[in-house]
């Protein structure tokens, strides 16, 4: 049973890199015509120099309304999943707390998990999941169309997939992790690493020696 789940959660990473990959392809061609724009890969994380806009957004989370303004003043890692994933997300969180005080030690920081199913993840579950985890992530959703944009504006593609009309279905997301910096600008994507036999996720012990990088050469 493990072997089929991570059969379909590499099948559902490889889709969603070949959607990714055209994301980066596109944002690649319209940075022609900007010289001071480009996207630099750093090998375990791309880097947008100049920083990235990231556009008006509001999301949900069990306190109310998070938004722009939320971003400021810290660094936020951002995961995009679902409560009800089998393996990749509660990987991701679980590795993520297992980092999180080195993270720490660099600089202020947030851990945001937004949720690609609204219909079915609300505040109060959200908020129940992510604090099984660590009391200090936080968990956010939105309806589709506001989500939608957002995950797209991130670089980090979701779609639903559903076989019949039911509430069983399964989210097929991007296993990267955006970063934003203190100027609520989308600085860093951290890639995630595909092992024969091991579902996708971000080498977290990598991720914090490249974060102390990133935030010494932006003092």
């Amino acid at each position: 049973m493990k072997k089929s789940i991570i059969g379909v959660a590499a099948i559902c990473c490889v889709g969603l890199g070949v959607v990714a990959s055209n994301y980066f392809s596109q944002a690649q061609e319209s940075n022609t015509s900007q010289s001071t724009a480009q996207i630099v890969d750093k090998g375990n994380y791309r880097q947008f120099i100049p920083s990235k806009v990231v556009n008006s957004f509001v999301l949900q989370s069990i306190d109310g309304d998070f938004t722009n303004k939320d971003l400021l003043g810290k660094w936020t890692f951002v995961i995009f999943g679902y409560t009800y994933c089998p393996d990749v997300c509660p990987t991701t969180l679980t590795r993520a707390k297992g980092a999180l005080k080195s993270l720490q030690a660099t600089a202020e920081i947030q851990i945001a998990f937004v949720s690609a199913d609204p219909l079915r993840d609300t505040p109060s579950r959200l908020s129940q999941y992510v604090n099984y985890f660590d009391a200090s992530f936080l968990g956010l959703t939105t309806t589709h169309d506001k989500l939608f944009p957002f995950a797209q504006n991130l670089y980090l593609p979701y779609g639903i997939v559903a076989v019949k009309k039911s509430d069983d279905y399964a989210v097929n997301h991007s296993a990267s992790i955006a970063l934003i910096n203190p100027q609520g600008e989308y600085m860093v994507q951290f890639k995630p690493e595909h092992i024969a036999g091991e579902v996708p996720t971000v080498d977290m012990k990598k991720m914090a020696s490249s974060f102390k990088t990133i935030v010494e050469n932006s003092e």
